[in-house]
């Protein structure tokens, strides 16, 4: 659940070729580590950037559902990064897709300080813990050291690889660490765990009577005799 990601991409002539050069590269080297000396496991590697790609809108959705769940507002809800190729509403929150799927955010407050750093810490653990679930019902359908086994099955090799692209992302997202944006330091599902219960409560506070304005991009105070409009 980062903060926000920059929305723009490449913006000048130099700058769109120099990404288009540096995409094609990456893709051939990527194609030739698959086709040459072609073997049925080197089909993983395909298969873990299509989960990575698939797990993302999992892993903000269990963000998103979770804060839901505890009563939080959700403005914004931001899948991918750089510049946004579709927006759309979803009740009161902003869905938006952006041109690169390769992390995203969600923006949430609460709506009171009821148990405001347990709720914070609970969203923040939601968009690994819902891919940790995934990984434990895969687990017991197939059997633990049938999914660890070597294999030429591609069905078999796609599971290892979704299991595998799980594992890298919880441990990516949970281990404690910031990014740093244009917007400065922003802290990952594991700081911000860890966040939860350091932060004062004037934190919450602060945030509890505002909500996303989409067209500003930020968040304003609202009257609660119109929350019914959001």
């Amino acid at each position: 659940m980062l903060g926000p990601a920059p929305k723009q991409g490449p913006s000048t002539p130099f700058e769109w070729w120099f990404t288009a050069i540096l995409a094609v590269f990456f893709g051939a080297l990527f194609v030739a580590m698959v086709v040459v000396d072609y073997e049925p496991r080197k089909m993983m590697l395909v298969f873990l950037v299509v989960f990575w790609m698939l797990l993302l809108p999992l892993h903000e959705a269990g963000h998103a559902v979770v804060a839901f769940l505890v009563g939080w507002y959700v403005g914004q809800v931001v899948i991918g990064w750089g510049r946004p190729l579709l927006k759309f509403s979803l009740g009161r929150a902003t869905i938006e897709i952006r041109a690169l799927p390769l992390e995203g955010f969600v923006r949430t407050v609460p709506r009171n300080m009821d148990l405001p750093r347990l709720k914070s810490a609970l969203i923040y653990f939601a968009g690994p813990g819902v891919e940790l679930i995934l990984l434990a019902i895969l687990a017991a359908a197939i059997g633990p050291s049938t999914l660890m086994a070597a294999s030429d099955s591609y069905p078999m090799i796609a599971a290892q690889s979704l299991s595998l692209a799980i594992i890298v992302s919880a441990f990516v997202n949970l281990f404690p660490h910031s990014v740093v944006t244009e917007a400065g330091p922003i802290a990952n599902d594991g700081l911000g765990i860890i966040n939860s219960f350091l932060v004062p409560a004037s934190y919450f506070s602060e945030l509890a009577g505002t909500t996303y304005n989409d067209k500003e991009d930020q968040w304003e105070s609202y009257d609660p005799a119109d929350w019914w409009k959001r």
